[in-house]
């Protein structure tokens, strides 16, 4: 910007096509003239009127986009600006706001949102437009009666707030534990992340017990015989 501005500077050391004299010459007499710039932008937008169908989906510049937190149908808003969109309840909430379609901007997917309407229509996990986004791992996950899959998707929305849905999906992809509660998944991730010290360098522990691991299944069978496939007492 420094070179374009000093090449304009010495551009108007030239004469002027038509008057004949420099053109810096022309610019000192017109300067006085000039008013100041606004010292705020000028707010360029176009505000429309849309409905929002009963998917929760208004459409803008031809595009689908899903509204949350308002009544379906409904009548909203849609304020343009040129990179950017808003849709305004009546009352001028904010209850969406993305970039226009033609930006290609990619759009993060609110996924803790979509869980929650989800919990209150578990039926309708199976043809929202919003699956196809999902990982296989989730889908498979979210996969059983409605009753499993409401729970479910409480508690992966509870996960959201300490990992994303990609690691999740990730855990369950390497683990293949698909009949874990959510909580229980969170807290196998978080043992996975967990370091451990390293070892003290010293000389009282037997070697016979140095790196000796500790067979846990033998209590596992002791407090859960019939899970665990051992005998009970």
């Amino acid at each position: 910007m420094v070179w374009l501005h000093r090449k304009m500077v010495e551009d108007r050391n030239r004469p002027h096509y038509e008057k004949g004299r420099l053109i810096e010459e022309l610019w000192q007499e017109e300067r006085p003239e000039l008013l100041a710039l606004p010292e705020q932008d000028l707010p360029i937008f176009s505000l429309d009127h849309a409905y929002v169908n009963k998917y929760g989906e208004v459409m803008v510049d031809g595009k689908a986009f899903v509204v949350h937190g308002l009544s379906v149908p409904n009548r909203v808003l849609v304020k343009k600006e040129w990179d950017r969109f808003f849709v305004l309840s009546p009352d001028g909430d904010v209850h969406l706001e993305a970039p226009r379609p033609y930006t290609n901007v990619k759009r993060e997917i609110p996924w803790k949102e979509i869980f929650a309407e989800w919990e209150t229509k578990p039926r309708v996990v199976g043809h929202s437009r919003y699956r196809a986004y999902l990982p296989e791992a989730i889908r498979t996950y979210l996969a059983g009666t409605p009753p499993q899959v409401v729970t479910r998707l409480k508690g992966l929305r509870a996960l959201l707030d300490r990992h994303t849905l990609y690691e999740i999906a990730q855990w369950l992809e390497e683990s293949q534990q698909w009949d874990l509660a959510p909580h229980e998944i969170g807290v196998l991730m978080e043992a996975r992340q967990s370091h451990y010290p390293a070892k003290w360098e010293e000389s009282y522990t037997p070697s016979v017990l140095i790196d000796y691991e500790t067979d846990l299944t033998v209590y596992d069978q002791r407090l859960h015989p019939v899970r665990e496939g051992g005998v009970q007492g």
